[in-house]
């Protein structure tokens, strides 16, 4: 007996639904003015981070899509850590980082994974009679 695909525990859409939690959490803080919780929105960047890991761990280690978030999520921590113009001096970096992606997804090609909801459902099978006069072809429902 065939046992059912286990789904990851590790989905974006588990960090998306924890992030959407922890901010709802953060500007409750804030409204109830129980901590100035806009301190905590400054680590917005770990969010985007979040998002990239979930992706390489779903799609691999050479998802475009989890580079990206990742490139988002460095590009963030720059902006709001780094020293000023940084980002500006290290930007062409990113681009560096992206052609390696790419050229590594090149040299070793990752599995083709089914796309959701593209299936086609089967044609109608057609079946032969099995009355001695009647020839012709019916399809079953």
């Amino acid at each position: 007996m065939n046992s059912p695909e286990r789904r990851p525990l590790f989905s974006t859409k588990l960090v998306f639904g924890l992030t959407v939690i922890a901010v709802g959490l953060i500007l409750m803080a804030d409204s109830l003015r129980w901590y100035d919780a806009w301190h905590l929105l400054t680590w917005w960047p770990l969010a985007l981070a979040a998002f990239g890991l979930a992706r390489l761990a779903q799609d691999g280690i050479l998802s475009l899509r989890g580079h990206i978030w990742l490139a988002f999520a460095a590009a963030g921590f720059i902006q709001q850590f780094g020293p000023w113009g940084m980002l500006e001096r290290w930007w062409p970096a990113f681009i560096i980082w992206g052609g390696v992606i790419v050229t590594l997804r090149a040299i070793f090609p990752q599995p083709k994974r089914p796309k959701k909801g593209k299936d086609i459902p089967p044609s109608p099978r057609t079946a032969v009679s099995g009355d001695a006069e009647s020839d012709s072809t019916q399809v079953r429902p």
